[in-house]
């Protein structure tokens, strides 16, 4: 009975962190709205994809200007 015992505590932790994994890698996320200048924009979409080594999204435009999101 031990053993069993040790076995669903043991798979309650990997779960646990493999959610617990999750959760913290979808901490780390935003949006920057850039303004209307595309230029502007890109430069600091290169700098979180390039330089930050983000993950970053197609730069898109809304009703206040560009935009894109990040995340790690």
């Amino acid at each position: 009975m031990k053993t069993s015992r040790r076995m669903i505590a043991a798979a309650t932790m990997v779960v646990a962190m493999a959610f617990g994994g999750a959760t913290a890698a979808h901490a780390a996320q935003g949006e920057v709205a850039c303004g209307y200048d595309y230029n502007a924009c890109w430069a600091k979409w290169y700098d979180y994809g390039f330089v930050k080594n983000y993950i970053v999204g197609k730069i898109y435009y809304s009703g206040g200007g560009y935009h894109f999101y990040w995340w790690n």
